[in-house]
């Protein structure tokens, strides 16, 4: 799948902006190719793109001849990798809870990512610490494990620890919260790594990645109604595409598809609806109504853009109308149980644990998979001034990841990190589903 960078990454905060560099000029050569050009000046595909956006088109065909835009960056810092790694993993193993069975695949697949990191030659040496329940304190466990002088601790879980543990953070210390979304210390403790992406983010990410994907001849409806939680989003996604350029129209919910199709019948030939929440009983309301414009509109392609949560939804009765639909989920994790990955992690999962993988969204062990092979083996590559670097080529930092891109941009001055991971998954109407990012 193509790599696309998701833009400006901002924020309500405004986060750190995107450093300019000096450019000079390339010429293009017969049998040139966009990796080949960006590997051949040391920069990324991603780079070279933003330095010349018309390589974005969809349509776009390199050609003999063209002028590029080549970025100068400054001389890169000497890094220190680290051939030796020591983690700590502070998380609740003992119970009977979903929280203790969550946080044990978890570390399973964390097992299996490291062995592979094993296998490429990097020594990882890790450290289990049962964390308490979330009304007793933290920091007589947090003694123990500073005793390891780990470079990265994972967890803890529960929000009542996050301040004693994220105190400790520091750059031969890096703290990463694997499970919540909503971590305040981020903002202000600059070694804090948060994996599942806040929310205030998503609508940014998903916005750049809309614009990526999809040209300006494309009428975004927006339907809102009472019931609708993901308004914030919705809000936030629509002043991003009307800046942008976007023709964006609102109606309610309730509006019908007879109304509907007699104002898009003046529009683009290309609309898209979006609604306003994510409920199950919205899903089916939008199906219907999809299949509707349709019939109205022949000559119109129809689409509809959804959330994670109907993802869960999409293997059952809802299948093939999700499908016609031609639906797109926007969402910061995907695993696909049907790729030859996935059911080799499977299998291996099973022939390691002797047990099936938690039916959970996000999956915990390929999380635990992914974090190890995408931010382990990252640290390995830069040692500890690792933070937003893209992985290397050929290393184990740069093989495809399972359902997490593990990708991280700046919280803002002063703070630490955030996952910036959002894949489009597209339900195409030949019943294949495609998973873009």
């Amino acid at each position: 799948n193509p790599c696309v960078k998701f833009g400006p990454y901002a924020t309500p905060a405004m986060l750190t902006p995107t450093p300019q560099f000096p450019f000079k000029t390339y010429k293009v050569k017969r049998k040139d190719t966009l990796y080949g050009i960006a590997r051949a000046h040391q920069i990324t595909v991603d780079e070279l793109m933003e330095a010349n956006p018309e390589l974005k088109a969809s349509d776009y065909k390199l050609k003999k001849g063209v002028t590029l835009r080549i970025p100068v960056k400054p001389a890169q810092p000497a890094y220190q990798p680290l051939d030796t790694l020591r983690v700590a993993v502070v998380l609740p193993f003992v119970g009977k809870g979903m929280e203790h069975e969550r946080s044990v695949e978890f570390y399973r697949g964390m097992l299996m990512g490291i062995d592979e990191l094993k296998a490429a030659g990097l020594s990882v040496h890790v450290s289990a610490f049962n964390e308490p329940a979330p009304e007793q304190g933290i920091a007589p466990l947090m003694a123990g494990v500073l005793k390891v002088q780990p470079d990265v601790v994972v967890g803890p879980l529960y929000p009542s620890h996050f301040t004693e543990v994220a105190s400790h953070s520091n750059r031969e210390m890096k703290i990463v919260i694997p499970f919540s979304s909503k971590v305040p210390q981020v903002d202000y403790r600059p070694e804090l790594f948060v994996i599942n992406t806040p929310e205030r983010y998503e609508a940014e990410q998903a916005a750049a990645l809309f614009e990526s994907k999809f040209k300006k001849d494309r009428c975004v409806v927006l339907l809102k109604g009472l019931k609708s939680n993901r308004q914030t989003f919705c809000q936030l996604l629509l002043q991003r595409l009307l800046d942008a350029g976007y023709q964006v129209l609102q109606y309610p919910a309730s509006t019908s598809a007879a109304d509907l199709a007699a104002v898009l019948r003046t529009k683009n030939k290309k609309v898209m609806l979006v609604p306003a929440d994510d409920s199950s009983e919205t899903l089916d309301a939008m199906l219907a109504k999809s299949a509707e414009l349709r019939a109205l509109l022949p000559d119109t392609e129809c689409s509809l853009l959804g959330y994670d949560k109907w993802i869960s939804l999409s293997e059952g009765p809802r299948k093939k109308d999700m499908h016609a639909a031609s639906t797109y989920i926007i969402t910061p994790n995907f695993y696909f149980p049907y790729t030859k990955a996935s059911m080799d992690f499977s299998k291996n999962y099973r022939q390691w644990f002797n047990t099936e993988l938690l039916a959970s969204n996000p999956r915990m062990a390929p999380l635990g998979y992914d974090f190890s092979i995408g931010f382990l083996a990252g640290m390995a590559t830069y040692g500890h001034d690792f933070n937003t670097q893209s992985p290397q080529p050929n290393t184990v930092a740069a093989r495809p990841k399972l359902q997490n891109q593990m990708l991280f941009a700046p919280a803002g001055a002063g703070g630490g990190y955030v996952s910036r991971s959002m894949w489009l998954i597209h339900f195409k109407t030949d019943m294949s589903i495609v998973k873009l990012l």
